[in-house]
Order: C-alpha cells, then structure tokens, then sequence
C-alpha cells in the first residue's frame, strides 16, 4: 500500500490510454487492475484499502482526521482518473459515485451480463472454428487469440482443451501428426506445438507438387525442344532461293550396249554440272 503521507498522481493519458467503451470492458478492466497494483493502490477499488475514520479525538476535542484526509485525496484522484478513462456514453454510469470503489463496482455489474453473453461466443467460436484453407500459423493465432480473450472475462481455458480444440480441427491432411500428439505421454505446450505443425505443415508442401504444374512444365519443354531445331523464317527464305535459282535436272542413267547385247555393259551417273563442282 502506498504511504498514507504520499499523493500518488495518476492522469488518464498516462496511465490508462485504453479507454472503456461497450465492448472492450475486459481489456480495460485488465489495463486498470495492473496499474494500479504497481502503483500499489489496488486496495482502493477492492476494499481491501478501507478509509479510516474521518476525525479523531485528542484531549476531549474532536478533529478531522488526517490520515483520512490523504486517503480520501488517493481516493479521489484514482476516481478522477477511472471516470477520464470512460467514453462519454459510459461516464453517466459513474459520474454520480463517491469512491474508486464505488466507481469500480458499478462498472463491474453493468458489463457483468455482457461478460457472460461474451464467454458463451467465444467458447462457441473455439469450438467451432476449422482450419479451412487458412495457414497454420493464422488458424493457430485466432485460436490463441480466443482463449486470451477468455481469460481477460476471468474464464480462462487450460492448455490441454486448446489442444484438443485444435487438433479437432486440422483438417484430414494432418491425421498423422495429429494420432502422434494425441497419445503423446508428456502435455505439449502450446509455443510447442506451433513449432511442430508449422513443420508438419512446411514439409506438407514440400512433397505435395501441383499436377498442372508438371504438366504445364512438360509443355513447355517441348515446345522449347522443337523451336530449337525449327528453321527461322529467313532460314527457310534463303534455302528456297538458292535452290529455285537454277532448275536442277534429275539423275540419268547412261546405257552403252555393245554388239547387239541388249544388257547394259556399265551404268554411268551423270550428276548436275552444279552438284559436280562440290
């Protein structure tokens, strides 16, 4: 507890930036509780800091008393503080209070009905939230993500249930890590286990190769295959100009007969004069 003789100052901005509205009561609630137990003045929103007696007697008189005074001042300048940090539709709920104390606990019973209708959302999404085609690592996030927010409405979740939310819902491609870790001796803990399904999930990638890949990539392999020994279109101007130039006459087969043998006695291939000078 903080010196009874000490003013602690404590301004909004400061201290707590968040500030409440009709949906983040939780995060608030969870701003405010740590600050003030680092400054040592949880007691005042708890009750467990109880005021003294505002007067004291010495010698038959009556007068303030001021231990009461600095307390009430603490009191105070903590309330100023809890009332900046409201929005302006949830400061009505406060505005009329006398003590932190006061301040706190209508706070606390006002969203204590959203709190609960929050839980039951959020167990529901835990359950019910596959994988899908998300990456591991954004699927495991938004898992970690709820059971945060469990435990800032004081319903947190324990790591083996988030294991078992989790596993439920991986999808078939991961049956085999997921019968591994379910008869694992020794409880996981959840930065483990992230470690060990992006893995799983790296590896998956890693042997699983898209079909029309491949085949897009035979295609083209061909393709490639064949234009390299496909003339250019100049190429194929420049053959076909060096060889209708000059009419090429065809191959003769000279017969020469002796006496009147009608056999051929030898052949002789007459080539064009063109071809011969090669």
């Amino acid at each position: 507890m903080a010196s009874s003789q000490t003013l602690i100052s404590i301004t909004t901005a400061t201290h707590f930036p968040i500030r409440l509205t009709s949906q983040n009561f939780p995060v608030w609630k969870r701003q405010v509780q740590s600050t003030l137990i680092g400054l040592e003045l949880d007691g005042y929103v708890t009750g467990d800091n109880v005021a003294p007696s505002k007067t004291i007697k010495e010698k038959d008189t009556t007068k303030p008393n001021p231990e009461y005074t600095a307390w009430f001042r603490q009191d105070q300048v903590l309330f100023g503080a809890i009332l900046g940090s409201c929005s302006d539709d949830i400061q009505p709920i406060i505005a009329s209070a006398s003590t932190a104390k006061e301040a706190w606990e209508r706070l606390s019973s006002s969203f204590a009905s959203k709190s609960r209708s929050r839980i039951i959302s959020l167990k529901s999404k835990l359950a019910k939230n596959p994988k899908g085609n998300r990456s591991i690592a954004e699927f495991l996030n938004e898992m970690q993500s709820i059971a945060d927010e469990l435990a800032l409405v004081q319903n947190p979740i324990d790591d083996e249930d988030l294991l078992v939310h989790i596993l439920s819902q991986l999808g078939d491609e991961y049956n085999s890590i997921t019968a591994a870790l379910k008869v694992r001796e020794q409880p996981i803990s959840y930065p483990e286990l992230f470690d060990k399904l992006v893995d799983y999930e790296r590896s998956l990638k890693e042997t699983t190769s898209p079909p029309s890949l491949i085949v897009t990539a035979n295609v083209s392999q061909r393709q490639t295959g064949r234009s390299q020994f496909r003339p250019s279109s100049n190429q194929a101007s420049r053959t076909s100009r060096s060889y209708s130039g000059t009419p090429q006459r065809p191959y003769r087969v000279s017969q020469h007969r002796t006496g009147n043998n009608s056999r051929p006695n030898r052949s002789t291939m007459r080539f064009p004069a063109d071809l011969r000078r090669v």
